[in-house]
């Protein structure tokens, strides 16, 4: 896993005193990686640099200053620079011959149609310590710089998250920002530049706010054991409410995640007959006996007496099993009594609990939970803003573990007493499509009935499930239904 930080200012501030850095060797490391970016792609390049006035823009300027005289560029000082090594980058360019003109040439050359002959743009206007709305002059330049046919760089993170870039270079450690839901539309590749230091070394000057999961932090539920048999798998039961498609697709994911056996549990508003059902999954009026995790949520619905009764078979299990697991979805982050109902499953010893909202049921969970404070969707996209709320609800709930839907997913867990926040970047757009959450529930219980731990269950989970999506062409695919998602997550070998 790859620590991310959500106050890199601090680290860089930490590391230039603890290992003795002047700021002119970090802003020179800054600038050679963003040259190494510019010089890997086709020849002839001709680079236009656009540059703030703060520390971004004299990454620029050092950038320009290495380039020229062996690639053609051009700098736009879209302000002049206000920062002592800003001043000083913009005189070591000048001297060394960069050609550097104003914004208002800039739009003098717009009307030419000279903006047209670049083929590579590089984005220093400003960095991760701008926050706020854009100034409407700069606005306009991203957006102009936005509509040229041209490879574009972000020096530490596009402009206000509106530059469009195909690869960000981002300045000795991940940032959180760079994870938020706006964030994945305009970064493209992400690299982190060493600023002179190995990045061990680097991260070690703050404490992580979150960690970014990779694909050797998965365990795929392959069975090594030899003699095993279906036992050894768990019994996975999903409830079948008032849309029960929705848990027969959680429970085919199940069953195709690795679960030894599959029941969906019928309530009073199932509509089980009006589908095919494969005869792999079973059908039952109450839980099974040997259950090891309830998927409940999924397809519910909001009948009262239906819920509630479907609610109180499972609250009974759950307090009375050995080892109890579940997975909440969907309906249930609409049920008014979801608050105390966490808290008894909260209470119950060695209880494991998996949540998985998007950002819609997450307003409300949260909200529900902390009825005094109010919360917006925008303001859940915000990856600070959720590493935030995720902390405070398994802070109130330690035995839950939130799996955060969106963009970037993001999963709080306190497993063990131990706070962390884990970030999946893997999911694509072919995502978007009713019943791709119903099958990343259903993989999550799976998991828990066969005894992973919570943690383990929601990072293998969520990015077996994003790794599966990027099959549908490359992640951009309109095809993906919740089936052929299950059959890509088979045919997984990570």
């Amino acid at each position: 896993m790859k620590a991310i930080f959500s106050n890199s200012q601090e680290v860089e501030t930490e590391a230039k005193k603890r290992y003795k850095f002047p700021p002119f060797i970090m802003m020179e490391n800054a600038a050679a990686a963003m040259e190494e970016a510019v010089k890997k792609l086709p020849a002839p390049q001709k680079v236009l640099i656009v540059c703030g006035s703060g520390n971004n823009g004299g990454d620029g300027y050092a950038l320009a200053r290495r380039l020229c005289g062996k690639i053609e560029c051009l700098v736009v000082a879209q302000k002049n620079p206000k920062t002592e090594e800003a001043i000083v980058q913009r005189q070591m360019a000048e001297t060394t011959g960069v050609t550097i003109i104003s914004e208002e040439e800039f739009w003098k050359l717009g009307g030419t149609g000279e903006l047209e002959k670049f083929n590579v743009i590089v984005d220093c206007l400003l960095g991760t310590g701008f926050t706020g709305e854009l100034r409407p002059n700069i606005e306009k330049i991203i957006e102009k710089l936005n509509t040229l046919d041209a490879y574009k760089i972000a020096c530490d993170i596009p402009t206000g998250l509106k530059f469009h870039a195909h690869e960000t270079v981002t300045m000795g450690c991940l940032k959180a920002t760079l994870f938020s839901d706006y964030a994945k539309a305009v970064c493209g590749k992400i690299k982190v530049a060493d600023l002179g230091m190995q990045r061990n070394r680097f991260e070690d000057c703050g404490t992580p706010s979150a960690f970014l999961i990779e694909q050797d932090d998965i365990k795929l539920p392959f069975r090594k054991n030899k003699a095993a048999h279906k036992g050894n798998f768990g019994h996975t039961a999903v409830f079948a409410g008032e849309k029960s498609g929705a848990g027969i697709l959680a429970a085919s994911a199940a069953l195709n995640f690795g679960s030894g056996l599959v029941t969906l549990v019928k309530t009073t508003q199932s509509n089980l007959e009006q589908f095919k059902i494969s005869p792999e999954l079973m059908i039952l009026d109450s839980i099974p006996a040997n259950t090891t995790c309830i998927l409940i949520g999924s397809g519910l619905g909001k009948e009262s007496d239906s819920v509630e009764k479907a609610l109180s078979a499972f609250t009974y299990w759950f307090t009375t099993a050995k080892n109890p697991a579940c997975v909440l979805d969907a309906d249930l982050f609409s049920y008014p009594g979801l608050p105390s109902l966490l808290k008894k499953l909260n209470a119950v010893p060695g209880a494991k609990i998996i949540l998985t909202p998007h950002l819609k049921e997450l307003q409300k969970l949260y909200e529900s939970i902390f009825p005094e404070e109010n919360i917006t969707v925008k303001e859940l996209s915000q990856a600070e803003k959720r590493i935030e709320i995720g902390k405070k609800i398994t802070t109130q709930l330690p035995a839950v573990t939130v799996i955060m839907k969106s963009a970037n997913t993001f999963i709080a867990s306190a497993e063990e007493g131990v706070q962390k926040i884990y970030i999946c970047n893997a999911g694509c757009q072919s995502l978007a499509k009713a019943g791709s959450g119903d099958v990343l529930a259903g993989m999550a219980a799976s998991l828990l009935a066969q005894s992973y731990t919570v943690t383990d269950a929601a990072i293998t989970t969520v990015y077996a499930h994003g790794a599966a999506s990027q099959s549908f062409s490359q992640g951009e695919g309109f095809n993906l239904s919740p089936e052929k998602l299950i059959n890509a997550v088979c045919s997984l070998s990570l």
